[in-house]
């Protein structure tokens, strides 16, 4: 995890540090960073002088001095605890990105299904009058016989049936009603 940015409690750490010198400031504040970035700090002169930026003499003069705030090894109360905070802080912001994530997807979907509800009704009302102008129009009747423009579906796995309703008008998609919608508008033609 990146961390690009650690909270300092100025009033602490002035009242922590006040017997430094300006150099020791530089050299702790540099070890607290490289702690904050890496969660951790070699337990070696060698690196921790590069890291503090001083020979690897004046690292060793300031050690003492600097190691009091370090307990167990190089290891920092403070920013233990700063960084167990940001990971709770975070994991909560994950969970509740993907609750809202969620939720945002859910309401999309409510309001698919309310369009869809909506569009249905005017889609089969129109369906019908076509049909009842059609028959107002052609009143004459006819001795041969002729088949449904409707076709039932059904699905083998589910066993549901739905119907499918002829186009309203030439180049438009047929749409789909219960099969008893179906049955009433073949039975009324």
């Amino acid at each position: 995890m990146k961390r690009p940015w650690m909270p300092l409690y100025v009033g602490d750490y002035l009242g922590d540090t006040g017997h430094l010198t300006t150099a020791q400031h530089g050299a702790y504040l540099l070890l607290m960073m490289h702690y904050w970035r890496k969660g951790e700090l070699p337990d070696d002169d060698v690196q921790l002088s590069k890291i503090t930026k001083l020979p690897l003499r004046t690292w060793c003069d300031y050690r003492p001095v600097l190691q009091n705030f370090f307990h167990d090894g190089w290891k920092h109360k403070r920013i233990d605890m700063e960084l167990e905070r940001m990971m709770r802080v975070s994991e909560k912001r994950a969970i509740a990105g993907k609750k809202g994530g969620l939720g945002s997807a859910l309401s999309r979907m409510k309001l698919e299904n309310v369009r869809e509800e909506r569009s249905l009704p005017r889609a089969i009302a129109s369906v019908c009058s076509s049909r009842a102008s059609a028959n107002v129009d052609h009143s004459h009747s006819h001795s041969h016989s002729h088949s449904h423009s409707h076709k039932i579906l059904s699905s083998e796995a589910t066993g549901e049936r739905s119907a499918v309703a002829p186009p309203a008008k030439p180049g438009k998609a047929a749409i789909p009603i219960s099969a008893e919608l179906a049955a009433l508008m073949a039975h009324k033609s």
